[in-house]
């Protein structure tokens, strides 16, 4: 099995490996809006997605590759690189059917601007994930063919994404886009216009003055609310973990109030306090201002997690600490939430065979011995479990923690 193998171009700067920082860029979220688990963290990146990777027998084919067109030299880089994974498939005895499907992924345009990274597994002739992920990656290009497959990386990254929309309001409308990361382009983007018609007030004095002024205060309040039902329908279209509301200070309030009368379960609602639709308004410090917001969000989001550890070690339930507890709580179906250092699992290897029965593709299930983030993931798949991706520091167990949806104790 190879494991890891750099695919950059001869030349090109082999990167150290990356340090774990969370920054808002998962779409993994579930199909609700703005929500947690109920207990005060997010529910964490849905492996749901990987499940047809996982219910497919092996071994795999993983390639990370990357295929930016952002240079001028950006063609002759992607070259390169292929003439390595050439050379790779040549000696893997790749089938000439998925040679050329991954030749033709692998060259064709993206359409996405800057850096981008792309990850494909495949087995036999069937490529089972494609996913493009734009932005700077610090993981390494690798082409690898194991029992199971090496998606460490890909899972890093799509871990610190934090989907959410921004409403920039004013009081007749709004723009509404949904993203699934703050480096990707919005995947959904609406314009909301309301009545315009009286939505000034007149000046004070005016024989209509009460009139009007009640007639604007409706307009404001109506289109308040067109703007909160199509952040509503937004935040359901991305999964959003957050809605931030930019925009005029009268309006931002109305849109704010509007969204907590939706009986939509919207727990995180916040005002953005840079940028609008005015002419002449920032959108450098908008965005500067959101991405502090996802940065705090998510930090929080990650010291909930590691305390709901730390309360479970203490009280001795409803926790599994180190890879073999995890290991024996996923055979079990325990497992809610995985909580692990990837980085550091790849380093520690797991003999299946001491956990008969955990839920594991073939060959991988009669291996005699695997990388433990692997052994993790294709599992914690296979049962349904959620994933949050930090620090050894904060996970315990040499890297490997899970919360449970059930423990031995209280189902005596």
């Amino acid at each position: 099995m190879r494991r890891r193998r750099d695919v950059s171009p001869i030349g090109a700067g082999h990167p150290s490996p990356p340090q774990r920082q969370r920054h808002p860029c998962v779409a993994f979220a579930e199909a609700r809006p703005c929500g947690t688990a109920g207990n005060g963290y997010r529910v964490g990146m849905d492996l749901e997605r990987l499940r047809p990777v996982f219910e497919t027998s092996g071994p795999y084919l993983t390639l990370h590759v990357d295929v930016s067109r952002d240079s001028e030299d950006g063609a002759e880089q992607l070259e390169s690189r292929w003439t390595t994974i050439r050379h790779e498939f040549e000696r893997a005895a790749v089938p000439r059917a998925l040679y050329d499907e991954l030749d033709r992924r692998l060259h064709e345009n993206t359409h996405v601007a800057g850096e981008v990274r792309r990850t494909i597994v495949a087995s036999g002739e069937q490529v089972l994930l494609d996913d493009v992920q734009p932005g700077h990656n610090p993981h390494p290009e690798v082409v690898d063919l194991g029992d199971l497959p090496d998606l460490s990386a890909w899972i890093d990254t799509e871990d610190q994404a934090y989907p959410f929309v921004l409403a920039v309001v004013d009081r007749t409308g709004g723009e509404v886009s949904a993203y699934r990361a703050a480096s990707r382009p919005p995947v959904e983007q609406e314009s909301v216009t309301g009545v315009t018609f009286y939505i000034t007030k007149v000046p004070e004095g005016d024989w209509a003055q009460k009139q009007f002024q009640q007639t604007a205060e409706n307009r404001c309040h109506e289109n308040a609310e067109l703007v909160a039902e199509h952040v509503r329908s937004a935040a359901f279209a991305c999964a959003a973990e957050v809605v931030l509301v930019a925009g005029e200070v009268r309006a931002r309030a109305e849109v704010v109030k509007a969204l907590e009368h939706l009986d939509r379960g919207f727990d995180h609602v916040v005002e953005i306090q840079s940028g609008g639709r005015a002419a002449g308004a920032s959108d450098e410090a908008l965005w500067q201002e959101v991405h502090e917001r996802l940065r705090e969000l998510a930090a929080g989001d990650d010291a909930a997690v590691s305390t709901l550890l730390e309360e479970g070690r203490g009280r001795r339930e409803r926790v599994a600490i180190g890879v073999g507890d995890v290991l024996d709580a996923l055979f079990k179906g325990q497992v809610e939430r995985l909580v692990v250092d990837l980085e550091a699992l790849a380093e520690r290897s797991v003999k299946p065979g001491r956990h008969l029965g955990l839920p594991l593709p073939q060959p991988a299930a009669t291996a005699d011995e695997l990388p433990a983030d692997r052994v993790l993931v294709a599992a914690g798949t296979l049962t349904s479990a959620h994933m949050s991706v930090l620090p050894a520091s904060m996970v315990h167990g040499g890297g490997a923690s899970a919360l449970l949806r059930w423990d031995d104790s209280s189902s005596a």
